[in-house]
């Protein structure tokens, strides 16, 4: 079927990624079905468990801000990039029991909490609230741990007053750029991405462009917290990322993870099912690219020293692996479902920016193509791929 008879198509030529306009659709799969962010967060978890000791020793050497409880006020932390789920609850939980452990311990008082949720206007705020109401957060019961509210916005600009956070975290959230560089869509520019909906090898050009846009957006980011985090205050960060040594255009950590990536080959594949069957054309998959970017230790290092006003504290570079061994196996035993699995995973991630671009019915055909192309390549499940993240931990000076 062409495109042009479907009633969607009208989507097709939206090309939101371009020019400020990412922010009114980029965000994770909201709700809670299996192709929701919330059923799809395994990796993220993996790594929010990795960097739990370094963030809360962290925490236990913080600043002490208030000595008694006459003087206290409340502590506020926020979660920047939430998006809905397990994840930002359980680490603002983890973070808010640290710090009321600490003064009780050390100040023998508790602390009131304000415990800020903060994502684009996009995300599913109603899903997250309701499993905050849903675990006791908002009621007025003993378990009740930190007054909680949600701030929609960017966070490459300003969301809070000067001075006004304790602790800051930003938690598989920065790797997503404000936007896709002009250049990348211009089928003028030596930095079109013509054939490609991500940069992992691709040309200098437009890799150079991705890189100059990453490093704009980590510079607005690291100036506005800077502003808002007190003195004393902490900003803990974790996102994709790539080691030091590893040049841009390598995105990714080696072959398999390149081979397996659910923005990689059989992405590209999927597109390509799309033109030869005549549903888009080439100008439709070459208006979209994946506005993620994963910067280098040395790049999130220089930003930070350049920005000023922070205590690099710690950073490191870790691999965590896609899934369990368990899931493995099982896939093995079921290729089906691994399609299925990575099917679902893509839309959790990827599934409101697509249909932006396509609208539902061929953003529909386009994950029915990728899940077939993933469930077909058997070799699939004979590579493990690996998520490179980046942890960095810094005080306001």
């Amino acid at each position: 079927m062409n495109s042009s008879q479907d009633p969607n198509s009208c989507f097709k030529k939206s090309n939101v990624a371009r020019g400020g306009g990412l922010h009114r659709v980029l965000c994770m799969q909201g709700g809670d079905d299996d192709s929701s962010y919330a059923k799809n967060s395994e990796a993220p978890a993996s790594a929010i468990s990795l960097c739990r000791p370094l963030l809360l020793t962290t925490i236990e050497s913080m600043k002490i801000f208030f000595r008694n409880e006459e003087e206290a006020e409340s502590l506020r932390v926020a979660d920047l990039g939430c998006a809905t789920g397990y994840n930002t609850l359980a680490t603002l939980d983890m973070v808010v029991e640290a710090l009321r452990r600490r003064y009780i311990n050390q100040c023998g008082f508790e602390p009131e909490f304000e415990a800020f949720f903060s994502d684009l206007p996009s995300n599913d705020f109603n899903s997250l609230f309701r499993s905050l109401s849903n675990i006791g957060i908002l009621s007025d019961n003993k378990r009740k741990q930190y007054y909680a509210a949600g701030v929609p916005g960017s966070f490459y600009g300003r969301l809070f007053p000067r001075r006004k956070l304790h602790v800051a975290v930003s938690l598989s959230a920065l790797h997503w750029l404000s936007q896709i560089p002009d250049g990348v869509l211009d089928k003028r520019s030596a930095a079109w991405n013509k054939g490609r909906v991500w940069i992992d090898g691709a040309k200098k050009e437009v890799v150079e462009a991705y890189a100059k846009q990453s490093e704009k957006d980590l510079e607005d980011f690291l100036k506005c917290r800077k502003e808002e985090i007190v003195q004393g205050g902490m900003l803990f960060l974790l996102m994709g990322g790539r080691p030091a040594s590893q040049q841009p255009d390598n995105q990714l950590s080696d072959p398999d993870s390149r081979a397996k990536h659910p923005f990689t080959t059989s992405m590209d594949q999927a597109w390509q099912d799309l033109i030869n069957e005549g549903m888009i054309d080439e100008e439709t998959r070459d208006g979209f690219n994946i506005p993620a970017y994963m910067r280098s230790t040395e790049e999130v290092e220089r930003a930070i020293r350049r920005c000023g006003g922070f205590e690099i504290e710690r950073m490191e570079y870790s691999r965590i692996v896609e899934h369990s061994q368990e899931k493995q196996k099982q896939w093995m035993i079921d290729p089906i479902s691994f399609g299925k699995a990575k099917a679902n995973l893509l839309r959790a991630t990827l599934g409101p920016l697509i249909e932006a671009h396509l609208g539902p019915y061929l953003s529909h055909q386009l994950f029915i193509r990728f899940q077939n192309r993933v469930s077909s390549d058997i070799s699939l499940l004979h590579k493990t791929c690996f998520y490179g993240v980046i942890v960095a931990c810094a005080i306001r000076k």
